[in-house]
This record gives C-alpha cells, sequence and structure tokens, in this order.
C-alpha cells in the first residue's frame, strides 16, 4: 500500500539466488483486495536483477486479455529473462470479474481456448497469420 520496496524485492531475488532457490512465482489478481503489481510487468522487473531463477505466473486468465496483446507481453518477459519464464494459463471461472473485463460469463470458457489458438498463430514460426474466431 505504501508503494514498491524495490531495494527490498531486489535483495529478496539476490537471497533466493544465493540459496539456490530454482523459481520465482506471482500471481495475477487485477480486480480484488490484494495489493498486488501486474505479474508479467513484476517478472520483467525481476528479469533485470536476477540471472539463474525460472520467472513465473501462476495462474494467468487468459480470459480477462487481449490474446494478441498477452502473447505479445509473455513474449518480452521472456526474451528479457533470456528464456526463463514460465507461464501456467487458466479460463478463470464464475468468481471471476468478467463483466469488469467485457467478459460475457457464458462464452468465457469459449473465448479462452479461442485466445489461445490466436495466441498459439501469434508465435508461430509464419511471417503473417490470418485468424478467423468466433470472437476476434
Amino acid at each position: 500500500h505504501d508503494g514498491f520496496d524495490d531495494t527490498g524485492f531486489k535483495a529478496y531475488l539476490a537471497r533466493a539466488e544465493e540459496l539456490g532457490f530454482e523459481g520465482g512465482w506471482t500471481i495475477e489478481q487485477t480486480v480484488g483486495p490484494a495489493p498486488t503489481i501486474a505479474p508479467l510487468e513484476l517478472l520483467s522487473y525481476a528479469a533485470a536483477v536476477t540471472t539463474t531463477l525460472r520467472l513465473g505466473v501462476a495462474v494467468l486468465v487468459t480470459s480477462l486479455h487481449d490474446p494478441l496483446q498477452l502473447a505479445s507481453s509473455i513474449t518480452a518477459v521472456d526474451r528479457l529473462s533470456h528464456g526463463r519464464l514460465d507461464v501456467w494459463v487458466a479460463p478463470g471461472g464464475g468468481f471471476r470479474q468478467f463483466p469488469a473485463f467485457g467478459v460475457d460469463s457464458s462464452t468465457f470458457i469459449s473465448s479462452f481456448t479461442e485466445g489461445l489458438e490466436l495466441m498459439k498463430a501469434a508465435w508461430s514460426d509464419e511471417p503473417r497469420i490470418t485468424f478467423h474466431g468466433r470472437f476476434r
């Protein structure tokens, strides 16, 4: 609540690497009472101050994100960390604040599945992609 303690965070990550921990993970909570920093942005910072820790998000609720923007952000953090990023994804559930994100709770599974297909297409080696989905 009082701001981001970058000195403390860097020291925490340095100590984790020193002790031989293999990874550092965060969560995503965009709407809610927990004061969290957006996970991919936090991990890009962690990538800059670490060298060995695998960095991860458990779990990105991809149905609350634009798939192309999310694919781009994940790619950026993976590149900044030199391939040390692990991301787990899920569609969310009935308890999520779907209306705040313009997501229809009756179609979030379909939107999730289609979003993953679009992200995979964006990550392909194809120089151009064409995508015709229900939502995108």
